[in-house]
């Protein structure tokens, strides 16, 4: 398990958030910033974010 720390953009505000998952991998369209970070404990989808919206600050291993 991992805990992905990140920052989650909105207009002129922002936000951080701890997502607690085993993988993670990105989704574009087109080869773009338009697509998505998927979040997945097992085969079960946790969280999404946009790409363009999204900064991964920091990716810690979590004893279990």
């Amino acid at each position: 398990m991992k805990k992905y720390n990140l920052i989650v953009l909105a207009g002129y505000s922002h936000w951080t958030v701890a997502v607690f998952a085993e993988k993670f991998h990105t989704t574009n369209n087109n080869g773009d910033s338009s697509g998505f970070y998927s979040f997945f404990d097992g085969n079960e989808l946790v969280a999404c974010y946009p790409i363009e919206k999204t900064i991964i600050t920091g990716i810690e291993e979590m004893e279990e």
